[in-house]
This record gives structure tokens, C-alpha cells and sequence, in this order.
């Protein structure tokens, strides 16, 4: 199994550790970022040691000494339309995977997994809340048939969160790769929302729009 993440900070750090403890065959880390002192109180990934190092090359060098039988690419870059192509023309995978802190990147990465029909795994978080969302390509719904793009923030910047959130947001992304490559039941049509301030986990079911672009 090959999958595609998108960030390795809060949620990237324990989905990439799950899934590399778990021992799939390749995963493809791409992230722009450079580790700071502030993100180690979620970005579980990293230790003080990395502090001022690319993080994509950090997250490597951990996740090679985790589990040496999987490969781990990991590459500095800035996604956007243009440069996520790159990526996929040069191998096919099995699963893209969001983990950034931004609406932007997960809307692309929502159209990229349809256009691409890849099996895809967006959460999103907020303080003590979060939300997640598997999808599978032209038949299931998808990210934008439930948060419109229209109505995000114009200039907005990574949400404030307590550091456990996208711990637990991150392996429950771990776990939705895992179930659905098992074909166990996952969160297709369907989304968790997370409440860790009175410790709700409700799903709800969700209806494929026939407007929204996994319908063209």
C-alpha cells in the first residue's frame, strides 16, 4: 500500500507513526515546513533536538529508526494545483491523506483524490474539536458536499488547539487508512465530529451532492 500525506505536523506526526508501525509498504511525506520550539506540544513526531530542521527531514529520520522495512519519502515543498501533480505522476497511490492545518490544502486535496480517484482521509480540528471524513471517488460524498469553499475564512492561519486534538484526530486518520484497506467499514457518507470537552464522538450520515464536482 502507497499512501500520499499532505503535513506532518500535529495531525501528519501520529498518522505517520501509526501507519508506519503498522508496516505498510511506502509512505510519501511532503510538507513546507520548518520544525519551531511552539510545535512540540502537539507535533509528537519531533523532539527538541530537531528544532530549526526542515521537518519532512526529521520526520524521516524518526520514522526510518521506527520501522526500517517501510520506505519513507519525505519532500520540502509547498503544495499547491501545480506541484501536487508532480507527485503523482511519479508513482500511483493507494490512498492521499490530509493532514494540514488549513482549509485551502484540504479542499485541494479533496479535488485532487476525485480528479485522481484516490481513496482519500481529510480531519480537520479546533481547540477540543475536530472533525473526519473518508471518501471514495465518485461514489461517495466528499469534503466540499459538506464544508463550502465559499464560506472559509479569506486569509485564515492555522486554528488554535490543544495538543491531544489532532493526536487523536491524526490516528483516527490512521485507522480510517487501515480499515478501508482491509475493507472494513469506514467513514464514507459519513462524518465524526468530535467533542473531547464532554467526550462525544457522533456520526453523522451525510448525502452525496449532486451539484458538488465528485458528481461531474
Amino acid at each position: 500500500m502507497k499512501v500520499l500525506q499532505i503535513g506532518c505536523g500535529g495531525l501528519g506526526s501520529p498518522f505517520a507513526l501509526y501507519l508506519t508501525a503498522a508496516g505498510i509498504k511506502e509512505l510519501t511525506i511532503i510538507d513546507n515546513d520548518v520544525l519551531d520550539i511552539s510545535n512540540l506540544q502537539r507535533q509528537i513526531l519531533y523532539n527538541e533536538t530537531q528544532i530549526g530542521k526542515d521537518k519532512v527531514k526529521s520526520a524521516k529520520e524518526t520514522l526510518v529508526k521506527f520501522n526500517s522495512e517501510v520506505l519513507i519519502n519525505a519532500h520540502k515543498d509547498y503544495i499547491d494545483e501545480d506541484s501536487i501533480k508532480t507527485y503523482l505522476k511519479e508513482k500511483k497511490y493507494d490512498f492521499i491523506v490530509d493532514c494540514s492545518d488549513n482549509f485551502k490544502t484540504k479542499f485541494l486535496v479533496n479535488k485532487i483524490a476525485i480528479e485522481n480517484s484516490l481513496r482519500c482521509v481529510i480531519a480537520g480540528i479546533k481547540d477540543f474539536y475536530g472533525q473526519i471524513i473518508t471518501i471514495n471517488p465518485k461514489i461517495s460524498a466528499c469534503y466540499q458536499c459538506v464544508f463550502s469553499p465559499i464560506k472559509t475564512p479569506p486569509n485564515e492561519g492555522p486554528l488554535p488547539v490543544i495538543g491531544v486534538t489532532p493526536g487523536i484526530l491524526g490516528t483516527l486518520e490512521a485507522l480510517e487508512v487501515i480499515k478501508t484497506a482491509l475493507g472494513l467499514p469506514n467513514l464514507e457518507n459519513k462524518v465524526l465530529m468530535v467533542n473531547l470537552i464532554d467526550l462525544r464522538f457522533n456520526i453523522i450520515d451525510i448525502v452525496k451532492n449532486e451539484n458538488c464536482i465528485c458528481s461531474s
